[in-house]
């Protein structure tokens, strides 16, 4: 097969054509009709539903049931193969047949030499292997740029074909904190931050950063997805300032569970494990705790303290209702440079009346007691989200200072999305913090979805159900309207619309096309809906579960599906046994539901809990970090 150049004004490009030994350059030389070479194959598109690989023996097990569709879409036309070959044209050698040059082709005058013939064929070679290595070059391109995406994405792990093995295991308490750097997870043991490599678990680097240091924000209400910051922030506080002689001597708040202490020294670490700088400050403007971008993070009430604090609350025992609670006072949330302190941004948040967590219970000898709790205060950060969270105030906030929340709406929450964009769910705060709002959500607030700046992008009909996790992919966003579910691009224009007989309680993942619904009664646990029509593709019921888990029927088993991640193939649902504290992973097949395989690591996992970190599949127990893959 030689190069043929093909006549460009604009650029040079070559075309690998069959040929037997002829150079064919058409400048060069006049063009050879010729037939599709002896031997060789025709192309069939494989049919629908055909596997192109071997299946492993879990076909035998229960799985998703596929729905069958009469769509013209779904039916697949195979091509012709293209025209046959003469049985007497197939062969081995150079002309077909047998191998055996044609009668008298040594002796036909012009014939090229066999000299040439190799020339021609070395040629050729290296010619596709330029081609091939360009092909190669351009498939681990795409290969990484996949991969990349995935370890970016909310909930996305790297393709996990086959069940998860335990991959490696580090001992280290969790109790204090954990945090991430690119490609590194960082724990602090004996008041060190110590660096640990998420594909090997082998140990990077350790730097001191104080006893009862926490590094990195913590992740309350989602795992963190998007760029890791290149920077890591450590809040440790000071032994002398707390009056602790050890660790177990701090004082702690017991409503935000931090460290009372008027002394606090601040480390910023890179991901070469390089100490940035470090500085001493104090809990004036409030209590620092690490926050995104290399920032650190404080709130503080402001104005005279409230004389009703602590005190006991009349309850009607009949009602459970709780009687009047003082008025609290107003807070203000600042964002500091963690290197340097200097104030990135503040916003000050008023006291709102009979909102957020305001009463604490105690019992005592039997006897309960509530009682008024008006200055606690909490701040908690995420890679894209600043929150503050107490009596009376609350308030979301991208890390650059843009409110994201409705002020005059005490019970709304926002919630990062993958794209980048954000949502604002007006009432979806309005039980938060175990004790509920007294204020009712405003019936006129929509749900909304707001660019990176807090901007309004588009209003929902209905809440959103926010994905868990997703291949990093464009998707539309499930919104339920009434009984009916809509699909909205990320203009807010409306793709499909359609009453199911599934209820979604929430979207557990939107990938590869295809959405995994959480369903809210009947008999499926999980179903598969097309994300392009809205058309129920797979369902997999409570009896495919209990056979997958070998419990004896859906009566006698205590699980259920609260989370589910992907590699952009599969569907990873998590599913939780309340009885055992165990937990069993089920890969799922996107694209017909069929189980792929399942992972269950016994009684050395009870009580831990599995989540993607940047592509990782990471098991966090009490006492020890595993990767999983």
């Amino acid at each position: 097969m030689p190069l043929r150049r093909r006549d460009a004004r604009d650029r040079l490009t070559f075309e690998l054509v069959e040929s037997t030994d002829e150079d064919v350059d058409d400048e060069v030389a006049p063009p050879v009709p010729r037939t599709r070479p002896p031997g060789a194959p025709g192309f069939t598109r494989p049919s629908p539903g055909a596997q192109t690989s071997p299946s492993t023996d879990l076909d035998a097990r229960p799985g998703a049931t596929p729905v069958a569709s009469d769509h013209p879409a779904d039916t697949a036309a195979s091509p012709d193969a293209g025209p046959g070959v003469p049985d007497d044209a197939v062969g081995d050698g150079l002309y077909g047949g047998d191998g055996g040059a044609p009668d008298g082709a040594e002796d036909e005058p012009g014939r090229p030499r066999r000299g040439r013939r190799t020339a021609v064929v070395g040629a050729t070679a290296a010619g596709v292997a330029l081609v091939l290595g360009g092909m190669l070059a351009v498939d681990a391109w795409q290969g990484r740029g996949e991969l990349d995406r995935l370890r970016t994405a909310p909930g996305a792990v790297e393709p996990l074909p086959d069940a998860p093995e335990e991959r490696w295991t580090t001992d280290v308490a969790l109790a204090n904190s954990i945090g991430f750097l690119p490609s590194t997870v960082v724990t602090v043991e004996e008041g060190a931050a110590v660096g640990s490599s998420l594909d090997t678990g082998e140990e990077l680097w350790r730097v001191d950063v104080g006893v009862g240091a926490a590094c990195g924000s913590v992740f309350l209400w989602s795992p963190p997805a998007g760029e890791p910051d290149p920077t890591i922030v450590c809040v440790a506080p000071v032994l002398d300032g707390a009056g602790a002689q050890d660790e177990d001597d701090l004082p702690t708040d017991p409503w935000a569970g931090r460290v009372e202490t008027t002394d606090w020294e601040v480390v910023v670490v890179d991901a070469a494990g390089e100490v940035l700088g470090r500085r001493s400050t104090t809990t004036e403007g409030g209590v620092p705790a690490p926050g995104p971008g290399g920032t650190v993070v404080r709130a503080e009430r402001v104005g005279p303290v409230p004389e009703g604090d602590g005190a006991e609350l009349e309850v009607d025992m009949t009602t459970g209702s709780i009687g009047e609670v003082p008025e609290g006072r107003p807070a203000v949330l600042r964002v500091e440079d963690a290197l340097t302190g200097d104030v990135r941004w503040d916003a000050e948040l008023p006291f709102v009346a009979r909102s957020g967590q305001c009463v604490e219970w105690s019992e005592v000898d039997g006897a309960e007691t509530v009682r008024a709790s008006l200055e606690g205060l909490w701040t908690g950060a995420e890679p894209r989200l600043v929150r503050v969270d107490g009596c009376g105030v609350t308030g979301w906030f991208t890390p650059d200072g843009a409110r994201l929340d409705d002020p005059d709406n005490p019970v709304d929450s926002v919630v990062a999305l993958g794209d980048g964009t954000y949502y604002r769910d007006p009432a979806s705060n309005e039980y938060g913090w175990g004790y509920g709002s007294e204020v009712p959500a405003d019936p006129t607030a929509a749900p909304a979805v707001l660019g990176p700046d807090g901007s309004l992008r588009w209003e929902a009909p209905g809440p959103v159900l926010v994905p868990q996790s997703t291949d990093g992919r464009p998707a539309p966003l499930l919104v339920q309207d009434g009984i009916e579910v809509a699909a909205f691009d990320g203009t807010g224009a409306e793709v499909w619309r359609g009453t199911e007989p599934w209820t979604p309680e929430s979207v557990l993942v939107a990938a590869g096309g295809t959405f995994v619904v959480s369903t809210g009664y009947g008999g499926a646990v999980l179903v598969g809906i097309d994300a392009a029509t809205g058309r129920e593709t797979w369902s997999l019921s409570r009896e495919d579960v209990d056979g997958l888990l070998g419990d004896a029927g859906s009566e006698a088993s205590g699980w259920s599906v609260d989370s589910a991640y992907t590699d952009g193939s599969r569907a990873i649902a998590v599913v939780s046994d309340w009885q055992d504290g165990s937990s069993t992973l089920v890969a799922l097949d996107l694209a017909d539901g069929r189980v792929v395989w399942t992972a269950d690591w016994g009684e050395d996992a009870r009580g831990s809990w599995v989540l993607p970190i940047q592509g990782r599949l990471l098991r966090l127990g009490e006492a020890a970090i595993t990767r999983l893959g």
